[in-house]
């Protein structure tokens, strides 16, 4: 069930980014004006999680060039596997979060609210997720994405634990 969802998220998110890359959708600013690349640095690591025999690891790296790298490989029990490309950029719409499931086109989230191990990323226009939310807690990082499915406000969520 989950591998399925994912799959799902990976396949509308696809979809989402090439159309944005077709149509040149502006963007509007965010609101969080005091954010920086280098508030968000309690990302970068190397953060892997477990449920129940599906493996899912992110891994972030330090601000640099304007820019967090990030990468995201999920390996499932089935053998499946799927990955995206992550990038948080300083842009002219503020700080933006750029999904790149399977490698496709990226699809922008900009920043919306951000606090020291907290930060909310958002793109209303997108159809799943509309949201991407992390957590840190010590050692542990989560992840939650936010949307609506078919009328239904949807979730799903991810926690890690960093190593070394």
């Amino acid at each position: 069930m989950a591998a399925r969802i994912m799959m799902t998220v990976v396949v509308l998110s696809s979809i989402a980014g090439l159309v944005w890359a077709q149509n040149g959708v502006a963007v509007k600013d965010g609101n969080n004006k005091a954010a920086t690349l280098e508030s968000l640095k309690w990302l970068a690591g190397r953060w892997e999680g477990d449920v129940e025999g599906d493996i899912t690891e992110e891994h972030w790296t330090e601000p640099g060039g304007g820019m967090l790298l990030g990468m995201n490989r999920s390996v499932f029990r089935s053998g499946k596997a799927s990955f995206e490309f992550l990038r948080i950029a300083e842009t002219p719409n503020g700080i933006t979060y750029f999904a790149s499931p399977s490698g496709k086109a990226a699809t922008p989230f900009i920043l919306k609210d951000a606090s020291e191990g907290h930060v909310v990323f958002e793109n209303k226009e997108n159809d799943f997720p509309q949201r991407i939310i992390y957590r840190r807690q010590k050692d542990s990082l989560n992840a939650r994405i936010e949307g609506v499915i078919k009328g239904k406000e949807e979730s799903m969520e991810w926690t890690w634990k960093l190593l070394p």
